[in-house]
């Protein structure tokens, strides 16, 4: 099974990974890079950080948010992540930029309606959720099975859903029309 993992606190997870402690079933493909609290800086220096992990796994290593950084050529940078917002924001020349950049524009979506223009505006891909109750939506109500149903009806770019998913209910999310899926608190949790 194809997964991304959304977490920088990373060399006791991939330690685990390794020894097959956690997620048996499963492959990490990508790691998405999601630290929203870091400045530039701060970026640059976990990236150094991270990318020999990544190339070790082979795992692909995917930006979040920072689409405006100026790596280093010997980076292979694998994507960039975005929100709905950012990415709907952007302009023609930069979008451009983006799509010769990386091999994948991920980007985050919470209804058909933004899915469907996001795929319109030329993403590789749409993050959706939240699917499942999670702690990190506290009090909000999940969007459920029928969410992935509908959009892998209509889309025909993958759909990565997150949001309460682990390795127990990740199945049913694939059965309903996911690509992939997302984790980050189920699996930061062992």
């Amino acid at each position: 099974m194809r997964m991304k993992i959304l977490k920088s606190k990373l060399k006791k997870f991939f330690l685990a990974y390794e020894r097959k402690i956690i997620l048996k079933n499963f492959d990490i493909v990508a790691l998405t890079l999601r630290e929203k609290d870091l400045n530039k800086n701060e970026y640059l220096k976990l990236i150094e950080k991270v990318y020999p992990i990544c190339q070790k796994y082979k795992i692909n290593l995917i930006l979040h948010q920072n689409y405006d950084l100026n790596l280093d050529e010997k980076y292979k940078i694998d994507g960039i992540h975005l929100s709905y917002n950012i990415f709907k924001s952007l302009n023609e020349n930069i979008k451009a930029e983006l799509i010769k950049k990386y091999k994948r524009i991920g980007v985050s979506i919470h209804s058909l309606d933004e899915a469907k223009e996001i795929e319109n505006l030329g993403a590789s891909y749409v993050v959706a959720g939240h699917i499942f109750e999670t702690d990190c939506k506290k009090g909000l109500e999940p969007r459920g099975l029928k969410f992935v149903e509908d959009l892998s009806s209509t889309l025909t770019i993958p759909i990565f859903a997150i949001g309460g998913i682990d390795e127990k209910n990740s199945l049913s999310v694939i059965d309903s029309g996911a690509f992939s899926v997302c984790m980050m608190s189920s699996i930061m949790k062992y």
